[in-house]
């Protein structure tokens, strides 16, 4: 490679720094959401890092040329299953807060322009990302559809980070409705235990009553 035009080292940089600092994070984001890393983004930085070898150990041009072109290929579509992934585990992410807070009025959360706000942007996502795959449908420019799904991702990014931001008061609120159902299910259990009582009590003076 030292032979070849300084052209070649400067694309097996922006590959290296591609991974470095695009794919490697998003990695990270994905192991802290869903706790895996997929098999397919593997498959593909293996992919990019077979071919940076095989233009490495050879001096001849067109092969190291083509070689570099896969690897950068496949770089980016390393990158693209990252957007696809990371917009499915901020969806999961949002469904397990729908049913933590599926009790829980949001509607009073940051004087009432939480829940609103969150909608629109849960909305937009969902957009975005059918966009994407529609375009992914109909084969559309590779970059284009790489813009598509770093929409999506974006979205799905966003709406999450603004659920993160009401975190505590979220939780204070949950915590303020589960203390209102605890106690509300206290009453309601105080109140059949003294009617069956009643009932029971009022059975038994019956039956006294009636063998007197």
């Amino acid at each position: 490679m030292q032979t070849l035009s300084c052209t070649y080292n400067d694309r097996v940089n922006e590959i290296h720094r591609k991974y470095f600092e695009i794919i490697s994070p998003f990695i990270i984001q994905l192991e802290v959401l869903d706790g895996e890393f997929p098999i397919e983004i593997l498959n593909e930085i293996r992919a990019v890092f077979g071919h940076l070898s095989k233009a490495h150990l050879n001096n001849e041009a067109s092969i190291v040329e083509h070689n570099i072109e896969k690897a950068d290929s496949h770089i980016k579509r390393a990158i693209l299953d990252c957007y696809k992934y990371l917009c499915l585990a901020y969806d999961d992410k949002y469904k397990e807060f729908s049913n933590k807070y599926i009790n829980v009025d949001l509607s009073v959360v940051g004087d009432g322009e939480f829940l609103p706000l969150l909608c629109q942007k849960r909305n937009n996502a969902i957009q975005k990302l059918s966009n994407a795959k529609k375009l992914e449908i109909s084969k559309t420019n590779e970059n284009d559809l790489y813009n598509a799904y770093e929409d999506a991702y974006n979205a799905y990014a966003d709406t999450y980070n603004y659920i993160e931001a009401f975190y505590e008061k979220l939780e204070r609120l949950k915590h303020k409705t589960d203390l209102r159902d605890i106690s509300a299910k206290r009453w309601y259990l105080i109140g059949t235990i003294a009617g069956v009582t009643g009932a029971v009590a009022g059975i038994i003076g019956f039956i006294v009553g009636f063998f007197k």
